[in-house]
């Protein structure tokens, strides 16, 4: 099933309000859900589908256990709690440089697709990140090394490097 983002941003106040927390700003919204700013200064991510809600508890339950708090020099969320009826899962906020967002990512091994397939996305995401791609690809292939997790929905809103002055 999935909700309307209506539907995930209530859900997202009704966690924080059993938490003691408010919602006071909205800080995303993608094609999994959105994710807000608390009263705690935490994030809560509200999402659309129980799938994509359960592949990112999963890959934040990964994470903790294998004690990962950065991939190559960008940080990771840490997970504080989650609801398996609302769907929500609440999180540490990071500053650049990060990697984040793990609703569509795999856990153990990566999904098959065609050699075409793998072609255009790699193409796609060269373009996105232009000079960086190798840097990303870096940072893919030690997630998967130390956590055994394939991120595939990869763009520069979730995997961003450190902002030059």
């Amino acid at each position: 099933m999935t909700v309307s983002p209506q539907v995930s941003d209530a859900r997202a106040g009704i966690f924080a309000g059993q938490r003691g927390l408010l919602i006071t700003a909205q800080l995303g919204r993608g094609i999994h859900g959105s994710v807000h700013l608390t009263s705690a200064m935490t994030a809560v991510k509200a999402h659309k589908v129980h799938q994509s809600y359960r592949r990112e508890c999963d890959c934040y339950n990964r994470l903790r256990e294998r004690n990962i708090t950065e991939i190559c020099g960008h940080h990771v969320p840490q997970y504080i709690g989650c609801d398996d009826t609302l769907w929500v899962i609440e999180m540490t906020i990071v500053t650049p440089p990060f990697l984040l967002d793990f609703a569509g990512a795999y856990l153990d091994w990566p999904p098959e697709f065609s050699p075409e397939a793998i072609e255009y996305w790699h193409n796609d995401k060269q373009e996105q990140f232009g000079t960086r791609w190798k840097e990303v690809q870096n940072i893919l292939a030690m997630l998967s090394e130390q956590a055994e997790i394939y991120m595939l929905d990869v763009n520069p809103g979730n995997i961003m490097f450190q902002v030059e002055r």
